[in-house]
């Protein structure tokens, strides 16, 4: 008896450690509810559409302004739902849509129809296939649309596809005494005796009249037979009464691919509010949004056009108007760099991200600037020069509604890739809005400053006070784990390049140079390492020394008139320990697989299994590991600076079945952080998106450049010209950086207003051979101390006097000869060519800089 209790007993106790070790496994920490940071604001009641009286503004053929205010009046037209904008100051109009459009021989039908649309949108059926609907084909052409006044400006509403019932129309069956009652009776006799030999007696159903469907499809008698039954007077709610009396009927209609959608106008101060309200989204569900393209062709310019269009690839790229790149793929990127929840990440191209939601086209003496306001991180922007497929240049911005990813299909020996969206749609209004620009201030300078005064409205920048001397961002290399074994077995072991006495010499030695303002960022200094564990708990590398140690170097960077700021990474998980479970944890792709990455192999072009593997964290879980962080980081160490690697620099979605977090709603679930984070500490934030800018107190790793996408004809420091005197900001470190001519560095520091940057360890570089960290090839303090030196100090002799200015206008005199114009009066001039060059009086030295203006 007691063996069986025993057994009894064992067994339970076996099931109870297996169900704990699967709640182990399983638990994950615990989630937000990102439903609270959904946005879509309640739709404003529309009402008739009414214009405006006739006042100064300038008036349009075939428009009726719809609203105006003191700086522009907004135009529409009845017919075609085109809208225009008109600067009451310059007198200049922009459009929706070129108005010459129909004189492009380039452009076939369907290119015609993408000129003269608003919206277009791509979906994809339950197979996968994907198709484009553009409002002017399949909402204007057939009238499907309507118009009404909101406060400022107009709403229209389009209904895209066919929505017509078809053959469900009419009834598929009617009692044989409705039908002749209700409508053979009613109708003449010829007529009656067509529809009458549409219809049969049903075999099945005594007394009921059954729809003959292969003669009804047909488009000629279906038009015919709905055209009897209307003139008979019978209704709707006749219809519903049949299929509700007799069963049968509409259930095809669903099926049609049909969309509604709206897009909202309003005029506010000298800009054009453009919203696409979520509320006001429908779709079938056979049929599922994959995006949805905005003004596509606003303000395009024709093929005499003459500037260029601003677009945000890295610090900032122009493209000629009409530069005859014909054969070049047109420029796409979407906004804050690539998505990593995307098993297609896994083959990347060396680019540089869209830091800022912005773009522009300048054409003449009148240029636009947009800046994409809700929804930004779904969004794309899209340019294409004339030439392509039509003579017009355009650039725009693109929403994607859902997540895609492709799902690897084996069949026996076959393979094929499908391309598939997440079923949960992004479900927030979608927002950009254009400002105009006329004379001097027509050009990206003036896009820059727009875009300034906007941030600045707005509470993301404030100025800056004036600096004695610029700061020095020094990034220091810590611990780091290496594998290494013992007795022939392999394990891994944190070693240390850099301890916290070791970064107090450099300090120390750097001090003795002249370099003043010291920001050290400590990358790898607890939880094992650059590639640290969760953030949750902290534990100093002991390698590296105590706490008393940390604290020491804190105070000397400080009483140096600088700051420490230990390095966090909070959304890439590099290690999976028990306080992280990828099952619940980690984000997951639309294919449902754990959202696992790896590092880039660039000889193969894609992400490389055998240099290991990380976890990109879901963003609903994000609050958790920041507030575990606060309260340890808070508790245990008294410092007052932190470094975000990641925070400003990845935006990722969570695609779980049960918890789906698009981009833009995972990018505010990150800005609250980010606030969190700023409000108890100084904060470096690495790579710096535009989200992210309202709570940092430097940037480093900035773009410096474009991408130089063979679209591309120039790069323009546009992202420096909107920060300068309002954000202090780095590039990427200087002595591990492509360009390796410190000559070109300083010269390019000097013209964008950039600080100097390093990365350093006291140990020797080699001692990352073979390891995870080969990247940092070249940080040895020695090597470079003196040049960081004199570096600094020939940088600060000509940046700290303008510390605090921000720049007016960028002027390229020629080519390789810059000017930069600051609103204290002083002007840059740089001379990146082989010979002297002349500026405004000024000499500048080949390959030298000079001081102009009135400073």
């Amino acid at each position: 008896m007691k063996k069986r209790w025993y057994m009894i007993f064992g067994a339970l106790l076996s099931i109870g450690v297996i169900i704990g070790i699967v709640w182990m496994v399983n638990r994950g920490v615990p989630a937000i509810n990102t439903s609270a940071y959904s946005y879509s604001a309640e739709p404003e009641a529309g009402s008739e559409l009414q214009s405006v009286p006739a006042g100064d503004q300038i008036q349009l053929a075939g428009m009726k302004v719809v609203a105006q205010n003191d700086q522009l009046a907004l135009h529409y037209n009845e017919e075609t739902s085109e809208i225009a904008v008109t600067d009451r100051a310059s007198r200049q109009t922009w459009y929706s849509n070129p108005i010459d459009r129909l004189e492009d021989s380039m452009a076939s039908q369907y290119e015609q129809s993408m000129l003269s649309s608003q919206l277009v949108l791509q979906y994809r059926d339950l197979e996968g296939n994907l198709y484009t609907y553009t409002n002017h084909e399949k909402s204007i052409a057939n009238e499907q649309f309507q118009a009404e006044s909101i406060a400022d400006g107009l709403r229209v509403i389009y209904t895209m596809g066919d929505v017509s019932k078809g053959v469900d129309a009419l009834p598929k069956y009617i009692s044989k005494e409705r039908f002749e009652t209700l409508i053979l009776a009613k109708l003449p006799e010829g007529t009656a005796n067509y529809v009458s030999a549409r219809y049969i007696e049903s075999k099945d159903r005594p007394g009921v009249m059954e729809r003959l469907d292969a003669q009804v499809e047909k488009k000629l008698v279906l038009n015919k037979m709905i055209a009897a039954f209307e003139e008979a007077g019978y209704t709707e709610e006749d219809l519903a009464f049949d299929e509700a009396e007799q069963g049968g009927g509409a259930g095809a209609v669903a099926e049609k691919p049909a969309f509604t959608i709206a897009i909202e106008y309003r005029l506010v101060d000298n800009d054009l509010v453009v919203t696409v309200p979520a509320s006001y989204i429908q779709e079938t569900s056979s049929y599922l949004i994959r995006s949805i393209d905005v003004l596509p062709f606003f303000g395009a310019a024709g093929s005499q056009g003459e500037g260029y269009m601003l677009v945000p690839d890295g610090s900032g790229s122009l493209i000629y108007l009409n530069n005859g790149k014909v054969k070049d793929e047109q420029y796409v990127q979407r906004i804050y760099g690539d998505d990593p929840n995307n098993t297609r990440w896994a083959r990347g191209m060396v680019s540089e991200s869209a830091r800022m939601p912005v773009f522009g086209l300048k054409n003449g003496d009148a240029a636009w600037f947009a800046e994409v306001t809700l929804g930004e991180a779904n969004g794309s922007v899209t340019a294409s020069v004339g030439g392509i497929r039509n003579s017009y240049n355009n650039v725009y911005a693109s929403f994607s509604l859902r997540g895609e990813d492709w799902l690897e299909m084996y069949t026996g020996t076959k393979y094929q890739e499908i391309q598939i969206l997440n079923a949960q749609r992004f479900n927030e209004d979608m927002q950009v809005r254009y400002s105009f620009l006329a004379g001097e201030e027509a050009s990206y300078s003036g896009m820059a400053a727009n875009y300034r005064e906007h941030l600045i409205e707005a509470g993301v920048l404030k100025p800056l006070e004036q600096m004695d001397s610029i700061p020095f961002y020094l990034d220091v290399l810590g611990s780091y784990d290496k594998r290494t074994s013992f007795l022939g077995v392999p394990y891994k072991k944190v070693d240390s390049l850099t301890t916290f006495e070791q970064a107090g010499a450099i300090v120390d030695q750097l001090s003795a140079q002249g370099v003043q303002a010291i920001n050290m960022r400590y990358i790898g200094w607890f939880n094992r390492g650059i590639k640290h564990k969760t953030p949750e708990k902290l534990r100093l590398d002991s390698v590296l020394g105590d706490k008393q140690d940390l604290q020491q170097l804190a105070s000397k960077l400080e009483e140096a008139g600088g700051r420490l700021y230990p390095d966090v990474a909070f959304q890439y998980i590099y290690n999976d320990d028990i306080n992280f479970t990828p099952a619940s944890d980690a984000a997951r792709f639309v294919t449902r697989d754990v959202a696992e990455l790896h590092p880039y192999n660039r000889a193969l072009n894609r992400m490389d299994p055998l240099k290991g593997s990380y976890y990109l964290l879901s963003a609903a879980k994000l609050p958790h590991y920041v507030d575990k962080f606060m309260q340890s980081f808070t508790s245990k160490l008294d410092l007052s600076g932190v470094s975000l690697r990641d925070l400003g620099d990845v935006v990722g979605a969570d695609y779980r079945v049960s918890r789906v977090i698009h981009r833009d709603t995972a990018k505010q679930i990150v800005q609250q952080s980010l606030a969190k984070l700023a409000e108890a500490n100084d904060t470096i934030i690495v790579g710096g998106h535009a989200y992210a800018w309202a709570y940092a107190d430097h940037l480093i790793d900035v773009p410096a450049s474009s991408s130089s996408f063979s679209i591309t004809d120039e790069s323009v420091p546009f992202y420096q010209m909107v920060l300068h005197g309002y954000l202090p900001y780095a590039g990427d470190a200087i002595n591990i950086s492509d360009e390796q001519n410190v000559e070109e560095q300083l010269l390019r520091s000097i013209e964008q207003g950039s600080y100097p940057h390093f990365v350093w360890s006291y140990d020797h570089s080699s001692e990352l051979k073979f390891t995870a960290y080969d990247e940092y090839f070249s940080t040895h303090y020695e090597i470079w101390l003196e040049k960081a030196a004199a570096m600094y100090k020939e940088a600060s002799a000509v940046l700290a006097p303008i510390s605090a200015s921000h720049m007016q206008e960028r002027i390229v005199h020629k080519p390789g000869v810059v000017e930069v114009k600051y609103d204290n009066g002083t002007s840059i001039l740089v001379n990146y060519t082989e010979q002297e060059a002349i500026v405004n009086g000024v000499k500048v030295a080949p390959r030298h800089y000079g001081i102009g203006g009135d400073q």
